[in-house]
C-alpha cells in the first residue's frame, strides 16, 4: 500500500499530534510506540490526509514481511509507486528480487536524493522480528537524505539503540502517554460513534477507566450506541485494556443478527480479504456490500488499499472472533481454513495457500504442496519462507518422510545454514531405509555445499559419489523434491558442484572439464543451473587469464538470468565476480568495482563463504591497483572476521601473495621474502611473488631455482605463462642487461595482448614497467596501453600530494623528461605538434611548483611519479 487512505469516519482530528509530527519532519526519523488500538494508524492517515505537498510510501507490516526478500520487494515497490519518474530505483526493482542489504541500501538512498520530500511509514513494525532486517532499517536511519523521513509505528520498541538518535536530536517519539485520548477528545469520539453528546462526567468516567486507550473508547462508544441507560452502563464499565476488549467485543458481537454474526466468525480465519474470498468461503455471493457495511458501522475492518477491495480484521477483534469460533464450533475452523488454501491455489498463490494449510493443522497437505509448488517461491529467493512452513510442521508429523528432511537441507545450505543443512542430508545418506535415489539426492546436495563450506575436497568426493550412484539408477527411484530433483538436474548439480570444488582447490583442468560436462549436461537447460554452471566457468576463466572468454561466459549467464527474471538470484555471483577479475586484469579497475558490488552483495545475501572470500580478495586487489595498498592490507587483515571460516587454498595463496605484494612495491622485499617463508611456493601467484622477491633483493639464484623449481606450473594458462615469461625477462635483465630481457618479454606481451592481460605488468612494478617501455618497436598500442595504465596508478597513489594532479597525457610526458629529449623529439614521440609540447610542459611546471625541467624532475622523484 503506498498511501494511508482516509481515516475513518468517527476519527477525531487531534491538531496538537498532527503538528508534533509536522515538526518532526525536520529529523530523520519518527518513533511511535503504543499498544494495540492506541490510534497509531487512525492518526498518520489524519496528517497524511493534510499533506498532500508530501509523497508517503505506506506499508502496513505482517508477520509475512519478515521474510528480507518479501520486504525489500513491497518497499522498493512502494518508493517506485510513490515517485514513478524515480528510474534508478525503478530499475532496482525490475532486477532485484534479494535481500535490501547494507550495500544496496546505500544505492536505494542515493535514489531517493532526487525524490520529491518524501514519508516513509512502517506500520506494524512489531511484525519484523529478523536481526539482520531490523538492522538495516538502523542503517537506513543513518543514511536517509535530508529530503526523506522514516516513521515507525510498532507496538513495542524495536531492537535497535536509539541513544545516538535522541543525542543528536536527530528522533522524534510520541508514546501511549502522548496518543491518549483526553476529555475533549473523547467526547467528540464518543458523540461521532453513539450519535448523540455524552454528560461530561460519564466522558470523565470512560476517560479515567480506559486511561484514554482508543479502541477502549470506540468499543464503549459502539456498546452506548446498543444501550438507553448510559449511566448504568458506565457504572458498570470497569476493567483492564485487554478485559475492556474482551468484554466488548463479545457484546458487540451479541448484539449482531444471527446471520451477520455468523459471517463474522467464518471469515475471521483470514488473514486478509476481498469480496470473492470471503464469497467463496461462505458461499454466499454479492460480499463487496457486506464488507463495506463492515467498515462504515466501525466493526474493526481496516482497508489496506485505496479502493477498498482488501481488508483485514483489527487484531483484537479478529483474535475474539476466532476464539469464539473454536469454542462454539471446534471442526468448522479447519474447513475454511482449507477452502481458503484452495481459494489461493485456484489464483496461484501458493504462500497463503500453505499458510491456511498449516494454521488447518493439515501437515500433509502443506507438505505435499511445498513439495509440488515450493519451487515458485525458491526462486524469487524467499527460502527463508518456505524453511519456516516446514518448521512450523511438527517433526512427528514430518517423522519418516526423507523427502522433507533432504529438501530442508537444500533450503538451508541456501539460506547460508550449512552446519544444519550438511547434518540433515547425512542423516538421509547414512539412513538404512534410504532408497537409492534419496542417497544419491543427499549425495548430490551434500556436494553443492562447496558453495558454503570451506574444505572443496569433501565437495568432490560426494560428487563423484553422486555421479556413480546416478548412473546405476532408475529414474522412478529419484523422489521429487520441489522439482529440483530430477535426474537430469541431480546430475548437472553435481557436475557443476565437483567443478566447483575443483577450482576452489586449485585444479584449474579439472574444474574446467567437470564444469564443461555439466553445462553440456541435459539439466544445464534449468535456468538456475544454467546461469550458476556459466558464473562457475566464467570465474575460473578470469581466475587463469582467459579474460575475453570470461567475459563472454558472465554476459551469456546474466542474459540468461535476465530474461529469465532471476538478476537477483544469488547463483549470479560469480558471473558478476568473474566480470570483475575481467575487467581488473584488463587494467579497468573503475568497472571492476562495479561488477564487484554486485557479486558481493549476491554472495553475502546467503553467506556463500568461499564466493565471499573471493570477493574480499577481489576488494583487496581493486583497493591495491586503486593506488590504496594500506586499505588492501587493512582489507586482508581483517578478511578472516568478515567472511567467516578458512579461505579456500585458491584464494588463501593469492592472499598471501598480495601481502607479499603491498611490501614488495612498498620498497620492502625482505618484508615481502618473510611474508612467503612459511609457505610451500607451488602455485603460479606464489612462484611468481617469490622469484620477483627474491629479484628484488638481488639473490638471483634464489630466483632462478624458485622459477625453475616447477617448470610446467601454470603453463598452459595465460596468466600463469605471461607472469613466467615476465619474470623470465627481468632475471634475464638483472643477468646480461636489458637487451637480454627483450625476447621473453616480446613473448609475454604476444601472449598477453591476445588475451587483454595488462594489470599483469602493473603488478610487476617499477622495474617491469621499465623493461615494458624500453621495447619501443613490440606491439606499439599494447606497449603504450600498459604503460598508461602503470602512469594511472602511479597518479592514483599519489596524485593525492598535489592539488591539481597531472592528466594522463601529463604524466607520460613527464615520465620521458629524464631522458632529456628535446621538446621536438617529444613531440615526434608523443605524435603532437611542439606547441603542445611546450603547453603541457608549462602545465608541469606549475602543478610541480618547478621553474624548470630539472627541478619538475627532482620534485616528480620526491612525489614517486618517476
Amino acid at each position: 500500500m503506498v498511501t494511508a487512505g482516509s481515516p475513518p469516519a468517527h476519527a477525531v482530528d487531534r491538531p496538537g499530534l498532527r503538528r508534533l509530527l509536522d515538526e518532526a519532519l525536520v529529523r530523520p526519523l519518527t518513533l511511535i510506540v503504543a499498544p494495540a488500538g492506541a490510534g497509531k494508524s487512525v492518526l498518520l492517515a489524519q496528517w497524511a490526509a493534510t499533506h498532500p505537498d508530501l509523497a508517503f510510501v505506506w506499508m502496513d507490516l505482517t508477520p509475512a514481511d519478515d521474510d528480507p526478500v518479501r520486504f525489500s520487494q513491497r518497499l522498493l515497490q512502494a518508493m517506485v509507486a510513490a515517485s514513478p519518474d524515480a528510474g534508478e530505483l525503478g530499475s532496482m526493482v525490475s532486477v532485484y528480487g534479494g535481500w535490501l542489504g547494507s550495500p544496496l541500501l546505500d544505492g536505494v538512498v542515493t535514489s531517493l536524493a532526487g525524490f520529491p520530500e518524501t514519508v516513509i511509514v512502517l506500520d506494524d513494525l512489531h511484525q519484523l522480528s529478523n536481526a539482520a532486517l531490523i538492522a538495516d532499517l538502523g542503517h537506513l536511519v543513518a543514511l536517509l537524505p535530508d529530503n526523506v523521513h522514516l516513521v515507525l509505528s510498532t507496538r513495542v520498541d524495536p531492537p535497535l539503540a536509539w541513544s545516538r538518535h535522541r543525542l543528536l536530536r536527530g528522533l522524534t517519539e510520541i508514546r501511549q502517554a502522548e496518543l491518549a485520548f483526553d476529555g475533549a477528545d473523547s467526547a467528540r469520539l464518543l458523540e461521532r460513534i453513539t450519535g448523540r453528546p455524552l454528560a461530561p462526567d460519564h466522558v470523565e468516567a470512560l476517560v479515567n477507566r480506559t486511561e484514554g486507550w482508543a479502541t477502549g473508547l470506540q468499543l464503549a462508544g459502539m456498546m452506548l450506541r446498543l444501550h438507553g441507560d448510559s449511566e448504568r452502563f458506565i457504572a458498570q464499565f470497569s476493567g483492564s485494556d485487554r478485559l475492556i476488549a474482551d468484554y466488548l467485543s463479545e457484546e458487540v458481537l451479541e448484539a449482531q443478527p444471527d446471520s451477520r454474526r455468523r459471517l463474522l466468525l467464518r471469515i475471521s480465519v483470514l488473514d486478509e480479504m476481498c469480496a470473492d474470498l470471503v464469497s467463496s468461503l461462505t458461499g454466499e455471493p454479492g460480499a463487496q456490500p457486506v464488507l463495506e457495511d463492515l467498515e462504515r458501522e466501525s466493526m474493526f475492518l481496516v482497508p489496506l488499499d485505496d479502493r477498498r477491495e482488501w481488508f483485514r480484521f483489527h487484531h483484537l477483534f479478529r483474535d475474539l472472533l476466532r476464539f469464539r469460533l473454536r469454542s462454539e464450533d471446534p471442526g468448522a475452523e479447519a474447513g475454511l481454513l482449507g477452502r481458503a488454501a484452495d481459494w489461493h491455489l485456484g489464483r496461484g498463490e501458493v504462500s497463503p495457500a500453505v499458510e491456511y494449510l498449516i494454521r488447518a493443522q493439515k501437515w500433509q497437505e502443506a507438505l505435499d504442496l511445498v513439495m509440488a509448488r515450493g519451487s515458485e517461491v525458491f526462486e524469487r529467493g524467499e527460502m527463508a519462507t518456505v524453511i519456516r512452513w516446514i518448521s512450523d510442521v511438527p517433526e512427528n508429523a514430518r517423522s519418516g518422510r526423507r523427502d522433507i528432511s533432504l529438501l530442508l537441507g537444500i533450503l538451508k545450505a541456501a539460506e547460508g545454514q550449512a552446519p544444519g543443512a550438511e547434518d540433515l542430508l547425512r542423516r538421509v545418506v547414512a539412513d538404512p531405509g534410504a532408497s537409492p535415489g534419496e542417497r544419491a539426492c543427499g549425495q548430490t546436495f551434500l556436494a553443492a555445499l562447496v558453495q558454503w563450506r570451506p574444505n572443496p575436497d569433501t565437495s568432490i568426493d560426494m560428487a563423484v559419489d553422486a555421479i556413480d550412484t546416478l548412473a546405476s539408477l532408475d529414474h522412478n527411484e529419484i523422489p521429487n523434491l520441489m522439482n529440483l530433483s530430477d535426474p537430469q538436474s541431480l546430475e548437472t548439480m553435481a557436475l557443476i558442484s565437483g567443478g566447483r570444488a575443483h577450482f576452489l582447490a586449485g585444479h584449474m583442468e579439472q574444474a574446467r572439464a567437470w564444469l564443461g560436462r555439466g553445462l553440456a549436461s541435459a539439466g544445464a537447460a534449468y535456468s538456475v543451473w544454467r546461469v550458476s554452471g556459466l558464473g562457475s566457468l566464467s570465474l575460473l576463466e578470469a581466475w587463469s587469464g582467459r579474460v575475453e572468454r570470461a567475459e563472454a561466459l558472465a554476459d551469456e549467464a546474466l542474459q540468461v538470468a535476465r530474461d529469465v527474471g532471476i538478476l537477483s538470484h544469488p547463483s549470479t555471483a560469480d558471473a558478476y565476480l568473474a566480470s570483475s577479475l575481467a575487467a581488473l586484469e584488463r587494467g579497468e579497475p573503475r568497472r571492476a568495482a562495479l561488477s564487484l558490488g554486485e557479486g558481493r552483495l549476491r554472495a553475502e545475501a546467503n553467506r556463500r563463504t568461499p564466493l565471499i572470500w573471493v570477493a574480499r580478495l577481489q576488494t583487496a586487489l581493486l583497493q591495491a591497483a586503486d593506488g590504496h595498498p594500506d586499505v588492501a592490507d587493512t582489507t586482508i587483515r581483517s578478511a578472516r572476521h568478515e567472511a567467516g571460516a578458512s579461505p579456500p587454498p585458491v584464494v588463501a595463496d593469492r592472499l598471501v601473495a598480495l601481502r607479499s605484494r603491498l611490501l614488495r612495491l612498498a620498497g620492502s622485499p625482505d618484508g615481502a621474502w618473510r611474508v612467503l617463508t612459511d609457505v610451500e611456493l607451488d602455485t603460479p601467484s606464489l612462484v611468481f611473488e617469490g622469484t620477483a622477491c627474491a629479484l628484488g633483493l638481488g639473490h638471483l639464484d634464489r630466483a632462478r631455482k624458485i622459477l625453475d623449481g616447477v617448470p610446467e606450473l601454470g603453463a598452459h594458462e595465460p596468466l600463469p605463462r605471461v607472469e613466467r615469461l615476465v619474470l623470465s625477462a627481468w632475471m634475464a635483465s638483472a643477468e646480461g642487461g636489458p637487451r637480454y630481457a627483450r625476447e621473453p618479454l616480446g613473448e609475454a606481451i604476444d601472449v598477453a595482448e591476445r588475451h587483454g592481460l595488462i594489470e599483469v605488468f602493473v603488478r610487476g612494478g617499477p622495474a617491469v614497467v621499465r623493461l615494458v617501455a624500453e621495447l619501443a618497436d613490440e606491439r606499439p598500442a599494447f606497449r603504450e596501453a600498459v604503460l598508461a595504465r602503470a602512469r594511472q596508478a602511479i597518479a592514483q597513489a599519489n596524485g593525492s600530494d598535489l592539488a591539481d594532479p597531472l592528466t594522463d597525457r601529463e604524466l607520460e610526458i613527464l615520465s620521458y623528461l629524464p631522458s632529456r629529449f628535446t621538446n621536438t623529439e617529444l613531440a615526434g614521440q608523443c605524435y603532437v605538434s611542439v606547441n603542445t609540447i611546450k603547453t603541457h610542459m608549462a602545465h608541469i611546471y606549475r602543478k610541480l611548483e618547478a621553474a624548470n625541467r630539472n627541478e619538475a624532475i627532482i620534485r616528480a622523484r620526491e612525489l614517486g611519479l618517476l
